[in-house]
């Protein structure tokens, strides 16, 4: 009874992948998805306002992370592992290496509001700036990379960090 239990268990785990995947094709008209990619419940993409999104094969992202191209491209190289609750938001250009491995938590963002002389927080717009991450890179846990940065081969960013310059 376990073996049929833990077959049937696989068979729905393949079965929400699949269905993830079908509904993530519908929302990223512009991007490309590998037939392997492998998402996990809760994961939202989406390409907008001419944004676009492209996943090398062997991607797999887990739980819950939000991966968003607004205007900008968002290109992941082939092995790429994006872990629980990582939020990527691309306004500009953001390209990640072969085999890259972002613990939970990761947050990538090529764009930072900008505020009116003024002193006024309201909504003025955003600087842009493209970011490049290496093949091999490892980003542990809650690690934070701004705009315009761009980490080498075969880098580990520790846990917690802010990587705001090369």
């Amino acid at each position: 009874m376990n073996s049929l239990s833990s077959r049937l268990a696989k068979l729905l785990r393949i079965a929400r992948s699949k269905f993830a995947l079908a509904s993530a094709r519908l929302r990223l008209r512009a991007g490309t998805l590998p037939s392997d990619l492998n998402l996990a419940r809760g994961v939202v993409l989406a390409a907008t306002d001419g944004g676009s999104v492209r996943f090398g094969v062997g991607t797999s992202i887990d739980r819950n992370a939000t991966l968003i191209a607004k205007h900008g491209t968002l290109n992941f190289d082939a092995g790429a592992y994006i872990g629980i609750g990582a939020i990527i938001v691309c306004r500009s250009s953001i390209k990640v290496g072969r085999n890259a491995l972002f613990a939970e938590y990761v947050t990538i963002r090529d764009q930072d509001h900008t505020i009116a002389p003024t002193g006024d927080k309201g909504r003025v717009g955003f600087t842009t700036s493209p970011i490049v991450i290496g093949d091999n890179v490892w980003l542990g846990a809650k690690v934070t990379v701004i705009q315009g940065v761009t980490i080498g081969n075969n880098v580990v960013v520790g846990a917690n960090s802010v990587v705001t310059h090369a």
